[in-house]
């Protein structure tokens, strides 16, 4: 009998995190969904793969989700790997950030991520291919005026997640985050349509300029990013942890 495999997704109901949930569908994985509206993301699962999904809607925000979320996966034999993902903030300049931008944004960004994590470790840590990985954004490495928020509070989980694979790699939980660059979806819109307006200029002039910065001269692709995502949390995967990898065409050079 094939070992149960359950993976718990936050935010999975567009771009990046819903092409993880249905890769790791595509692989076997039950799946506890979650999102403010999961339903029509569950559906579209199901049509494609027969796996269980069980949805808890909710911000990852709010202070109930994670034992929510707990409580479903581990009705389905306990969770075996966890996608941490949420909405971006604002997109402002990082003078314009009031108080409240901050703090809102640190529970969505920080705090709720987190939170979710200390629930689902015990049952990670039951499983001997317990895997936890973050969605995250190159700009952790090399920050964009414009966007202060996200170069921050990405940071500041990031970093928890690497001091996190520290003190849980004995345990056997690997953590990592993925980091994308310019992939094809409505967060990248909403960035090249705040641009625009802050420059006085057009979306268009804008991809242009930001495909001469890629050296492969092209988006990727939420499915590009999945395949990776999925890997990574995934028994595949048995010695990457405590790091942030770059999807995003060449666009930051490691070093």
């Amino acid at each position: 009998m094939t070992e149960r495999k359950v993976a718990v997704v936050t935010g999975g109901s567009a771009g990046m995190g819903l092409a993880t949930a249905r890769e790791l569908a595509r692989r076997g994985y039950d799946l506890v969904l979650s999102s403010r509206d999961p339903q029509s993301a569950a559906e579209l699962i199901r049509s494609d793969f027969d796996v269980q999904i069980k949805l808890v809607a909710g911000s990852i925000a709010d202070p109930g989700l994670a034992e929510r979320l707990a409580t479903a996966s581990e009705a389905l034999g306990g969770a075996t790997a966890l996608l941490l993902n949420h909405g971006g903030p604002p997109v402002k300049p990082i003078m314009a950030l009031t108080d409240d931008d901050w703090t809102g944004a640190f529970q969505t960004m920080v705090t709720g991520p987190l939170r979710v994590m200390r629930a689902l470790i015990p049952q990670l840590q039951a499983n001997p291919t317990g895997r936890v990985l973050a969605i995250s954004s190159f700009t952790v490495k090399t920050p964009f005026a414009g966007i202060g928020l996200s170069n921050a509070l990405r940071a500041a989980l990031v970093n928890a997640l690497k001091t996190a694979a520290l003190e849980l790699g004995p345990g056997g939980v690997l953590v990592n985050a993925l980091a994308p660059g310019y992939v094809e979806t409505d967060r990248i819109r909403e960035w090249n349509e705040s641009y625009a307006r802050q420059e006085n200029t057009n979306v268009e002039e804008i991809r242009a300029r930001t495909l001469e910065t890629i050296p492969l001269r092209r988006y990727g692709t939420p499915e590009g990013y999945a395949r990776l995502a999925a890997f990574l949390l995934s028994e595949d995967n048995d010695y990457v942890s405590g790091q942030q990898i770059v999807y995003d065409g060449g666009l930051v050079v490691a070093n």
